[in-house]
């Protein structure tokens, strides 16, 4: 042990010193103790400074307290970790076994039930656990990793800034990297009602042995609960929460006054459902700390998304017995849409928000909306959808609070209240694109110059999005079809379903993103489907693939072209533009339009707008990403498109006009001449008589 301990020697502090720290261990500085050390806080002066410190003093009767010892300095010495106890050093002088290290204001058990701490701070002090652990588990470059052996609410300690601390090395083990799915033998297996029952049946322990008692750790932050109560029924948590986990019932042995705080539903789902795992009766099954880290930064992403939204949104809240009683309780009479499973729309008179004057009543309650009348969309979010939900909602919301655009649909407010997840948009009376697609009684109202004026608004709204925000920020929308594409009083488009739409920071060099596949098939970018790689080139893609639906006049994925592709209309058409074929697949509604009955009123698509739209609807359903062009140069092209439908019709009226004027003028010669002739019969009646 002397030859081990010269390794540490920058590390030994002379006992006097530590003596005189601690008021020579007085009982008053006592701030835990257990069956092998008692802990004390006290001030040191070190290096020239004064410091808190905690002074963990082993009883070192037997040699199992030199080991323990040893063990603990050996760790701390070799891994340093925000979140595990910093070392400031040892005294191992006159049979005396302390290690000295930095300050902590007691254990997670200490404030378990303090009410102090809230849900945000529970979630912030596991996930800080978490990395800890994911830390000793498997520290990249490091040949071996520690399993800790006795993880328990007593061995996190937190620090006057609420951070966690892992403590309670004794009893750690090291093991290599590359066996760490062995079974180590250990003499101690953990503290009562943390211990991982599989124990028993391995004769020893793995890193998954941590995961479980972890898992007891993250039910004792959540329900306040110690992990083993004697003399009770239901003396084990982990017993207990797995009972009302598996049930449904989890909120009966959560503290009222914790799970009020929890706003996200979700948060608290992924929360107790990685909690949950950890506990299972096979080792192979419980997860990794990797993934654990992962899920429990989503539910503390997702509180403070809340949180956020409660205080900087609030005057947007709308109660849900407003939106019952606007709806007849979500009525059917109301439903306007159900778009794939994902939410229903409801077309209704709001009586509690004027969005023209929303500060026109004063002396109302905080968050009350003043009393109007408007016929607003609302959309439901449906609850229990795993794939489909709270953080869209979330998104949605703080994409579309933060966004000004006439061809951008305008937030009147939002509902999340007991599982409903509501929001509230501005009317879109003459519904969505996609009700008119493969309609040819309602896409006979689409006039060419009208769809064109459509393409270019929502091509204005995206080219807004990807290089005209504010603070050079850029968002990329990631769901553009014609579902989420609306139509006001006057016919002028809005683009709303940003719930998957991704926010990319200011100044970002590279304007790529690799993350999960989300949109809808027919519409998804083929490079992104193949890589995760999403760029404003997907958005355009995806819009390229709105611009052939407007331009054939039925959906991407209608059966006509999935008999010919898997992959629907973008394929199809980058085929038929290929072999020049595309005009076959015209909207027969628009060769109406200029059939031999109306060549005279020329109504319809001119060729050079026409050749100008199909031209650049190809090259936004480009196969990949860098053949694509930009929003700006696609609105270019299409009001380029109008310009030559608009001269067409330009020239249609100036030739009406002119006939209109030759029609007059022979119209006022012939009159002239009839006044003429009776004219000169009344003078010489019998002119003609010969």
């Amino acid at each position: 042990m002397t030859s081990t301990m010269t390794m540490f020697a920058s590390l030994r502090i002379p006992l006097e010193d530590v003596v005189k720290a601690t008021n020579n261990f007085h009982d008053d500085y006592i701030i835990q103790h257990d069956g092998i050390s008692t802990t004390y806080e006290g001030r040191l002066l070190w290096s020239g400074k004064e410091m808190k410190i905690a002074a963990q003093r082993f009883d070192c009767r037997h040699l199992e307290g030199d080991l323990k010892f040893l063990n603990e300095i050996s760790v701390l010495a070799d891994f340093k970790h925000t979140n595990l106890v910093s070392i400031i050093g040892f005294s191992d002088e006159k049979d005396e076994k302390i290690i000295i290290t930095t300050h902590a204001i007691g254990s997670l058990k200490q404030y378990i039930n303090s009410p102090n701490l809230t849900w945000k701070l529970r979630l912030w002090i596991c996930l800080s656990l978490a990395h800890a652990l994911s830390y000793l588990h498997y520290e990249e470059g490091c040949d071996y990793g520690i399993i800790h052996c006795n993880i328990t609410s007593d061995t996190i300690l937190l620090d006057e800034n609420g951070e966690a601390k892992l403590s309670g090395f004794e009893f750690s083990i090291k093991q290599s990297v590359n066996n760490k799915d062995q079974v180590c033998p250990c003499e101690h297996t953990g503290t009562m009602g943390y211990v991982d029952p599989t124990i028993e049946k391995t004769g020893g322990v793995t890193h998954k042995s941590d995961i479980y008692s972890f898992g007891i750790v993250l039910f004792e932050t959540l329900c306040e609960r110690k992990a083993l109560i004697h003399n009770e029924a239901d003396r084990s948590l982990a017993q207990l929460a797995k009972y009302h986990y598996e049930k449904g019932t989890l909120h009966d042995i959560i503290h009222p006054h914790l799970l009020n705080q929890i706003l996200s539903p979700q948060s608290l789902l992924i929360y107790s459902k990685v909690a949950y795992s950890c506990l299972n009766d096979d080792r192979a099954h419980r997860p990794d700390m990797d993934h654990i880290v992962a899920k429990l930064e989503k539910a503390l992403e997702l509180q403070l998304r809340r949180e956020n939204i409660e205080n900087k949104l609030g005057h947007l809240k709308i109660h849900l017995n407003d939106i019952k009683l606007a709806t007849n309780n979500f009525s059917e009479t109301y439903t306007i849409a159900s778009k794939d499973g994902e939410c229903t729309l409801y077309r209704a008179e709001l009586h509690c928000f004027d969005k023209e004057n929303p500060s026109s009543e004063k002396g109302k309650n905080k968050g009350d909306h003043p009393k109007g009348h408007n016929i607003v969309v609302i959309k439901q979010y449906p609850s229990g959808n795993q794939f489909f939900g709270e953080e869209e909602l979330f998104t949605e919301i703080e994409m579309l609070s933060s966004v000004e655009h006439p061809n951008i649909v305008t937030l009147i407010g939002f509902c999340i209240e007991d599982s409903e997840m509501i929001l509230v948009f501005e009317n879109v009376s003459n519904g969505y694109l996609d009700d008119y697609l493969g309609n040819d009684n309602d896409m006979r109202i689409l006039t060419w110059e009208k769809r064109l004026k459509i393409c270019i608004e929502v091509a204005n709204a995206l080219e807004h999005l990807h290089s005209e925000m504010e603070d050079q920020r850029m968002i990329i929308h990631r769901d553009i079809c014609s579902y989420n594409i609306g139509l006001d009083e006057n016919w002028r488009a809005k683009i709303e379903g940003f719930g998957y739409c991704v926010f990319l920071p200011p100044n970002q060099e590279d304007e790529v993103v690799y993350i999960d596949l989300r949109g809808r098939p027919a519409n998804i970018d083929p490079e992104y489907e193949k890589t995760n790689k999403l760029k404003r080139e997907s958005d355009v893609y995806s819009f390229g693939i709105v611009l052939l639906e407007i331009l054939c006049g039925r959906r991407a994925f209608d059966p006509v072209y999935l008999k010919e592709s898997d992959k629907g209309l973008g394929l199809v058409a980058r085929q038929s533009f290929c072999t020049g074929t595309l005009e076959d697949m015209i909207d027969p509604i628009l060769k109406e339009e200029t059939s031999e009955y109306n060549f005279v009123l020329k109504r319809g698509p001119n060729k050079e707008s026409l050749d100008t739209f199909m031209k650049i609807a190809y090259q936004c359903v480009a196969e990949t990403q860098d053949q694509r062009p930009t929003m700006k140069v696609v609105v270019k092209e299409l009001e380029k498109a109008l310009s030559f439908q608009v001269s067409q019709r330009s020239k249609t009226l100036i030739f009406l006009y002119t006939c209109i004027m030759l029609v007059n003028s022979i119209h006022m010669y012939h009159s002239i001449c009839t006044q003429i002739i009776t004219f000169i019969l009344k003078k010489h009646p019998s002119i003609f008589n010969f």
